[in-house]
């Protein structure tokens, strides 16, 4: 396909900043089934095993008579299958009309084997996993449980971004078509700076239940502050109700384990695609897929460089994004990020 690149300049609209759990919608979608894909014992790339894994997920939509519809959509940063719900269905994201949607939880979000929830290996006794282990996890679940030997696409938003990349590295044959929203193919050293601090202050909270009230405001202050632009959020929250809003994101931020937040911050530190794909120089020989990303100039969260330089080694198609709502761009430019992805996908 002839490279396309589309730029779009910012909006400084009204919207709720929420840390570890995106919503994009206020409006109530009737939930899908949980479903729990039980593994048995399953073998991490670090030579660890996740005794007695379970992976969750819910599909939306039908799976047509060749098979050949089907969309895995893996959970960003601590986000759920269920959170995923507000973006797919008919004339949203990915279109149920049109697509069989596999919404995939991701190790570590208390919903999937986690920290959290392991009763063989609770807290510090579950091994350490990484993106590459999640995204093969998600490749059983689809070949193995759900019998399908090929995707119509993989798309995935911010950490659900760093599966896509994953996927297209480590099974280049799987899927016809791969969407990356804010994600990255490895993270930047500002990025590391970033999650180690991140990391830093959860280090004594993140093995043991429950938060410390400083742990748990530091880890809001930094996610608000990497979320979005400075002139975002100054236009968007003054300085009257900053307590208050700090006190919601906290009750909000509170129903996450912190221990599953530090492994999932531990897999996104080691995260590099081109470990698979021996060096960047490898990416064009070895990535299949067409390739669809969308990019956030402004995010100080998962640095847009790596994706940048990856799109243009590629020569696909690219959305790049000039808004202040920096990492939560679908929050201000979900209406152009819907269209461009949509036509994507339908083409």
């Amino acid at each position: 396909m002839k490279r396309r690149r589309i730029r779009a300049s910012g909006s400084l609209l009204l919207c709720v900043l929420i840390t570890a759990v995106l919503s994009f919608s206020p409006l109530p979608v009737a939930a899908a089934e949980q479903q729990f894909f039980r593994m048995g014992d399953f073998g991490l790339e670090g030579g660890g095993v996740i005794r007695d894994c379970v992976l969750g997920y819910r599909t939306f939509g039908k799976l047509n008579e060749s098979r050949s519809n089907a969309v895995v959509f893996p959970t960003w940063f601590m986000g759920t299958s269920a959170d995923l719900e507000v973006l797919i269905g008919p004339g949203k994201l990915v279109d149920t009309s049109r697509y069989f949607v596999i919404a995939v939880d991701a190790f570590g979000n208390g919903v999937s084997s986690s920290p959290s929830n392991s009763a063989a290996q609770r807290s510090t006794l579950f091994p350490e996993f990484t993106i590459g282990d999640m995204v093969h996890a998600q490749y059983r679940l689809v070949t193995e449980e759900l019998g399908i030997k090929h995707l119509h696409a993989v798309i995935g938003i911010s950490m659900g971004g760093m599966q896509t990349f994953q996927w297209v590295a480590a099974y280049p044959g799987s899927t016809s078509k791969a969407v990356s929203i804010t994600g990255t193919p490895r993270p930047t050293s500002y990025d590391l700076l970033l999650y180690r601090t991140m990391l830093a202050v959860l280090n004594g909270d993140g093995v043991k239940e429950g938060w410390d009230k400083r742990a748990l405001t530091a880890v809001v202050g930094i996610f608000a502050m990497a979320s979005n632009t400075p002139g975002h959020f100054i236009a968007t929250q003054d300085r009257t109700g900053l307590s208050s809003y700090v006190e919601k994101v906290e009750r909000e931020m509170k129903e996450r384990d912190p221990r599953d937040i530090v492994w999932q911050l531990k897999a996104t530190i080691r995260h590099d695609v081109y470990a698979a794909l021996n060096k960047p120089a490898g990416a064009a020989r070895k990535i299949a897929p067409e390739m669809f990303v969308v990019i956030s100039a402004q995010d100080l969260m998962v640095n847009p460089q790596p994706a940048r330089e990856l799109a243009d080694l590629l020569g696909g198609p690219s959305l790049i994004l000039n808004s202040g709502c920096g990492h939560y761009i679908l929050q201000c430019e979900g209406a152009k990020i819907t269209t461009a992805v949509s036509r994507f996908l339908d083409e």
